[in-house]
């Protein structure tokens, strides 16, 4: 997740799916644990989570089979440290 974290910037969205419920609950665990991301609860609506449920060949294909999908998306929120490291450049600029 760390991994994750670093490429995505604050407020970027982390989307995951899968037709393994197993591996849902191993992901969904791992995000919530993780410092720097929070679950977006009105996921529903958003365009992403509709073409990835509904677009892909994937779910297209699980669908099909009649399968269940799981699916999450969690936001990167800004770490404290990054925050004051930004604070502090920014005050600098205003110096400068």
């Amino acid at each position: 997740m760390t991994q994750y974290a670093y490429v995505l910037k604050p407020g970027g969205k982390l989307y995951h799916i899968t037709d393994v419920e197993e591996l849902h609950e191993w992901m969904y665990k791992h995000c919530e644990e993780h410092k720097l991301f929070e679950k977006v609860e009105d996921a529903n609506d958003d365009p992403c989570v509709q073409v990835m449920v509904n677009e892909t060949e994937e779910g297209k294909k699980v669908s099909r089979e009649n399968r269940s999908k799981w699916w999450a998306v969690w936001r990167r929120i800004e770490d404290p440290v990054e925050r004051r490291i930004r604070e502090i450049t920014e005050s600098e600029q205003v110096i400068a």
